[in-house]
């Protein structure tokens, strides 16, 4: 029987270096055409993009610059440069440096000169930071500025607003870099030991027919990834920091196969150099700390989700920061992402502030331990009482994308509640309509504040927060009728019956709007 052509094979590409595989381009191209929307429910990122990691992170980094000043106090004359790669929606930016700044500010430390560097290497992502009306005031406080920056080339960086290019010269205290799962997305290699030998694994990639157009694959995740072995008997990168390293599993391993982060290092060599070879570098992301977790290990897997990511050897990346002279503080195992840090430069026996905000939030309540109570507790959300609530969303910073999860069950304990847990939450507030950092097609964290005061009878809080979310969720009949009925109850009778005839143009057939327009133009006649 012939094959369909539904059932027919194309070869992509075949016995391929890992690193230099297709796979990388389509990756490149699937984040440069689809811009924030690789975002909107397609490549995960709130495990690494909320108030709770960003506080960590701003502790780190705030007890960073004061180890850094008490050595060399001439550093308050230069700007601290903290750059994110690979940015993506940019909404961890937006609450770390909100953080951050407020740390700064709250310790009268204003002297202290900070520019977060935002990068990615698609214009799209760029553009929509340059429009955001939450980054706006740390623009134009110069706290922010965005920059071109592609991990897997040696180009120049450029940043954006102030035209500075980031050099040796430039960049006097050492560079901070955020690496948040990114490293998983850029290039690896791929190998195996057996028997006490180290081989290479090549890649061959193939998929259906039907799955090509104009030469290119499609979907992504209708690629088939299949491995050849070829001994490797000589130095395989040239580089002793890294054959090194190679060495080292082939000796510790018992059988294995292994990703080496070949593109991650090689951006940290570039940034390195830029830098001066001083970089403090944290990343948080899915990977393996030790040996003993690299070993009997399948051939590497591929998780696509719009585009695709790998698993991050964090042990080579350790090694290879000792075995150049700086230092890495691995996080103890724990299920899930891994909160790294690493330090070129300098040894963290050194910086005591940083090691103990290192013991505080990388070794102990970490983004991954917050992740896993969150997830569980999230699970029964339907369950929890509104004090349980409010104290998870304490331990979450107020964060405005967990309570979208839970808005109506709030509002439906309120009546029941008792004063203290009401007026905690109240208080809280505004603090969650801070946090508000718009996103595509996303719910609008404003209306729901609305609702709740709305539910608590504080009406003029309610239309507060109404009012404020009209620009992003537009012209709703619930938005209408809600203000329209805040109004009435605060006896803005005109007020109101401009807004229920708005909702009612939005839903004609609504009877019960349409009784209140009658009802109030009816009053309104009677009075004049």
């Amino acid at each position: 029987m012939k094959p369909t052509s539904s059932d027919r094979k194309v070869v992509i590409e075949q016995h391929k270096r890992f690193s230099q595989s297709a796979l990388w381009r389509m990756q490149r191209e699937y984040f440069d055409k689809a811009g924030i929307d690789a975002w909107v429910n397609q490549v995960p990122f709130y495990i690494t993009s909320n108030p709770f990691i960003a506080n960590c992170y701003a502790q780190l980094v705030f007890g960073f610059i004061r180890d850094w000043i008490k050595k060399h106090p001439d550093a308050t004359n230069h700007p601290f440069y903290i750059m994110e790669l690979g940015t993506g929606s940019g909404r961890f930016s937006y609450f770390f440096i909100k953080t951050l700044h407020e740390q700064l500010q709250a310790l009268g430390m204003h002297d202290i000169k900070v520019c977060y560097v935002m990068s990615d290497f698609t214009k799209n992502n760029i553009k929509y930071w340059e429009e955001h009306p939450a980054l706006k005031p740390y623009l134009e406080k110069n706290l922010i500025d965005f920059a071109m920056y592609d991990m897997e080339a040696e180009r120049p960086i450029t940043l954006i607003k102030n035209n500075v290019k980031l050099s040796p010269e430039v960049l006097v205290n050492p560079l901070t870099l955020f690496a948040n799962y990114i490293f998983d997305t850029v290039s690896h290699d791929s190998f195996a030991v057996h028997e006490g030998k180290l081989y290479e694994l090549l890649l061959s990639l193939t998929t259906d027919e039907k799955n090509m157009e104009n030469n290119r694959p499609v979907d992504m995740e209708q690629i088939s990834v299949d491995y050849n072995v070829q001994e490797i008997k000589s130095a395989y990168y040239g580089d002793p920091h890294l054959d090194s390293i190679l060495d080292e599993y082939k000796k510790s391993l018992h059988e294995s196969s292994f990703l080496f982060p070949i593109g991650s290092i090689h951006a940290i060599k570039f940034l390195k150099k830029l830098s001066n070879n001083k970089l403090f570098i944290i990343s948080t992301d899915k990977g393996y700390s030790t040996v003993d977790s690299l070993d009997h290990l399948g051939h590497p897997s591929i998780s696509f989700h719009g585009s695709f990511s790998m698993m991050v050897n964090f042990h080579a990346i350790s090694s290879y920061f000792k075995n150049s002279g700086g230092d890495a503080f691995l996080q103890t195992t724990r299920r899930g992402i891994k909160t790294s840090v690493f330090a070129s430069g300098f040894t963290f026996d050194e910086m005591p502030e940083t090691r103990i905000a290192i013991d505080r939030y990388v070794e102990g309540l970490s983004p991954a331990d917050y992740f896993t109570l969150h997830r569980r507790i999230s699970d029964s959300f339907q369950e929890c009482s509104l004090d349980t609530i409010a104290s998870h969303m304490q331990l979450a910073g107020w964060d405005p994308h967990i309570y979208l999860k839970l808005a109506n069950r709030v509002t439906s304990l309120v009546d029941e509640a008792d004063s203290d847990t009401i007026n905690i939450m109240a208080s809280c507030m505004p603090k969650m309509a801070a946090n508000y950092y718009h996103m595509p097609k996303s719910e609008c964290i404003l209306f729901e504040i609305g609702v709740f005061f709305h539910a608590i009878k504080r009406y003029d809080d309610a239309i507060k927060y109404y009012q404020l979310a009209e620009p992003y969720v537009g012209e709703q009949f619930g938005l209408f009728y809600n203000l329209a009925l805040c109004q009435h109850h605060l006896n803005h009778h005109e007020a109101a019956l401009v807004n229920f005839k708005r909702a009612l143009q939005i839903d004609s057939s609504s009877k019960e709007t349409q009784d209140w327009v009658e009802h109030l133009e009816k009053s309104a006649a009677e009075k004049g």
